[in-house]
């Protein structure tokens, strides 16, 4: 299995045809299809159905372009950062949760620019799970991560900012009008609250209440989405605030009472070997950390 074979492999799984992959590719339908049968061969069957109408993928396919993504993801960052024309070049790969702290991460990189111009960022939003995924694969070089994390397998630093829980809902429900929302009240509420693995644990320790017994009406993995869901009268986000622009929208952002707050955290592997690129992301934000 070789990775320009992934790469073909990938191109034809994405077109659901080998005549427009081979297009694409600027190889000869013939050439592309006689990869594809020897990736085939060498790992021990069919990974497309073909029919007239084109190619889908099998089972063996579709772990196969789940992991092959990934595979050659990792490829192209080891390339950036190794074949660079000056000592600071290639590509930063960051991951981060919604949180609006990300900007001074942002602003680092800002000024990274402008020393290096030939640097790249490339910027992953998901949640804490997904980002740590991520990172533990090689995948990316940081991670920003909002609590609670277990940070004793990483390197971190705390960002300088904290972000603090509320709920997203609309300005004329029955708590848009409200400055504050007592902890108790949110079993009241139809929730629409995250889907990370440890935030509903963590939040119904911090909170005092259960929040297994709340009415949740549905779940979210990134805000924007959700927000949509509350702008249609589903239900109340609990979330962080910052993340979501209310100004000049039906939607209103009303904080915990008592105030709840989650600290975030730039993180990266224990004793892994930062690229060039990297090392200097990292030393550049560390300075910028002590002169504001």
């Amino acid at each position: 299995m070789e990775l320009q074979q992934l790469r073909y492999f990938l191109a034809v799984a994405s077109e659901k045809n080998i005549t427009r992959a081979a297009e694409h590719l600027r190889l000869s339908q013939p050439a592309l299809s006689r990869q594809i049968h020897q990736l085939e061969d060498s790992l021990g069957g069919p990974l497309f159905e073909r029919s007239q109408g084109g190619v889908t993928l099998t089972e063996r396919g579709y772990y196969l372009a789940e992991h092959a993504k990934e595979m050659v993801r990792l490829a192209d960052k080891i390339s950036a950062n190794l074949n660079t024309a000056t000592p600071v070049s290639g590509e930063l790969y960051i991951g981060g949760g919604e949180t609006r702290t990300l900007t001074s991460v942002i602003t680092t990189f800002k000024q990274m620019k402008q020393l290096h111009p030939d640097v790249k960022l490339r910027l992953y939003s998901g949640n804490g799970d997904d980002v740590i995924d991520k990172l533990d694969r090689g995948i990316l070089d940081f991670g920003v991560v909002i609590e609670p994390v277990n940070l004793a397998a990483y390197a971190s630093r705390e960002l300088p900012h904290v972000d603090r829980w509320g709920v997203l809902t609309r300005r004329d429900s029955q708590i848009g009008n409200r400055t504050h929302l007592e902890t108790a009240d949110l079993l009241d509420l139809p929730l629409i609250l995250s889907e990370q693995s440890l935030v509903d644990r963590h939040l119904s320790d911090r909170l005092g209440v259960d929040l297994g017994e709340a009415e949740v009406v549905a779940t979210y993995n990134l805000l924007y989405n959700a927000s949509l869901l509350v702008h249609a009268g589903i239900g109340h986000a609990l979330c962080l605030d910052g993340i979501i622009n209310t100004n000049g929208t039906e939607l209103v952002f009303v904080p915990l009472n008592p105030s709840l707050t989650s600290s975030v955290h730039l993180i990266w592997k224990n004793e892994s070997h930062l690229s060039n690129v990297a090392s200097t992301f990292l030393d550049m934000f560390d300075e910028r950390e002590k002169t504001t």
